[in-house]
């Protein structure tokens, strides 16, 4: 029986923009550590082969405290007599070839992994195990495609005499993305006429899934952790698979599941929030799902008046956020200001500028700051707004 751990987008070395130098050092963390028990679950289930299909760090430099935490996982493999192939994504390959190589190609070149990096021409590696003989080939993404585009065409596949065929890539399958997605896509046509491919393991989609595409098996195992508030939903982990059999191959799939940081969102409709004391309102419906361990957003949505605008206290709100929860975001992109009604009975809308933000928050922390600080908010406030001007 030949044993393979097959997992993708992993997105190590990933930035929050919003998050402070602490939680960023923690989520990071986080997303080793998840990535780190597909390594644990191949030693543990004595693999033949462990394969990664591309984005295993978010960016193609990653710092070299992830470099170095990979080396030490990849060792492990290596220890246990697993062989590693993996290819790039999308995150992890410069856009431009002139940027240099992918970091994956750093294992390659003191022979932990192999690193396939050829886009026109799929390369296959041939493995003997228990009389059976499997080959493995990986197509990294091609940065010099676009939309539109098919990325088999023009690229030879040509896979050697062996009783399984395994191909890695790093692209959307028509019909699991976006229809309107900015990106090359593998067309089911192309993917059914694959001449001597079995199974076409694709990592990029963040989404678990498994299909047959003419004769060829397709799995996707997704991610290993959520990356976005947009990924609520998103069951992570990584796929075993078991090849059986000598004259006639039978395949068993298992998604392994992981459990990812909690992540939650909690939508307040403006429409809801009394007009006394708009924040003690937000403050209690924060507390009740609020947790330690959770990145939560808080998404407001809807009209509000002027007065009630200014009344709700925004910072005290992220602050309290921040303290209740490991991260906290708080979404205002769905409030928009709703004027008093004219003498014509008619009523206008007023879309929130970036300049009134910014000259509101500057009063917010004006108020309660010292002379100096005060110094220091307008000095930001009139740099912000020059930039803004520019």
């Amino acid at each position: 029986m030949i044993r393979i751990v097959f997992t993708a987008d992993n997105h190590l070395n990933r930035y929050y923009a919003k998050m402070t130098a602490d939680q960023l050092a923690k989520r990071r963390q986080r997303l080793r550590e998840a990535w780190a028990k597909t390594v644990d679950f191949a030693i543990e289930k004595r693999c033949h082969l462990y394969l990664h299909g591309g984005d295993l760090f978010d960016m193609p430099n990653p710092r070299p405290a992830e470099l170095v935490w990979v080396a030490r996982q990849f060792q492990r493999l290596k220890e246990a007599g697993i062989e590693i192939l993996a290819i790039g994504g999308t995150h992890d390959i410069p856009k431009m070839r002139t940027e240099g190589a992918t970091p994956q190609r750093i294992y390659d070149e003191v022979r932990v992994a192999h690193v396939f990096t050829k886009t026109t021409e799929v390369e296959f590696v041939t493995f003997k195990i228990d009389s059976v003989t499997i080959a493995v080939g990986g197509l990294p993404p091609d940065p010099r495609l676009r939309r539109g585009d098919d990325p088999f065409e023009g690229v030879t596949i040509e896979p050697p005499e062996a009783d399984i065929v395994l191909l890695m890539t790093h692209y959307g399958v028509e019909g699991t993305i976006h229809p309107e997605a900015n990106e090359p896509v593998l067309p089911k046509a192309s993917i059914a006429a694959l001449k001597g491919v079995d199974c076409l393991l694709v990592g990029h989609v963040h989404q678990r899934q498994e299909m047959k595409i003419g004769g060829v098996r397709v799995l996707s195992p997704g991610p290993t952790e959520r990356m976005s508030f947009g990924e609520l939903d998103v069951p992570t982990g990584f796929l075993y698979l078991e090849f059986s059999g000598k004259r006639r191959i039978r395949l068993r799939s298992q998604h392994v599941e992981l459990e990812p940081q909690p992540m939650a969102r909690l939508e307040i409709r403006t429409t809801d929030i009394p007009p006394d004391d708009p924040t003690a309102y937000v403050f209690e419906r924060v507390r009740e799902v609020s947790s330690p361990d959770l990145l939560l957003q808080c998404r407001l949505v809807g009209p509000l008046t002027r007065q009630m605008y200014h009344d709700l206290r925004f910072f005290d709100i992220w602050r309290l956020g921040n303290e209740l929860n490991f991260f906290f975001d708080l979404d205002r992109k769905g409030v928009y200001l709703k004027d008093e009604p004219r003498l014509s009975g008619d009523v206008s809308t007023e879309r929130l500028s970036p300049r009134q933000e910014i000259e509101r928050v500057a009063e917010e922390l004006a108020a309660e700051a010292d002379a100096e600080g005060r110094k220091l908010i307008e000095e930001a406030r009139e740099l912000i707004m020059k930039t803004l001007s520019e």
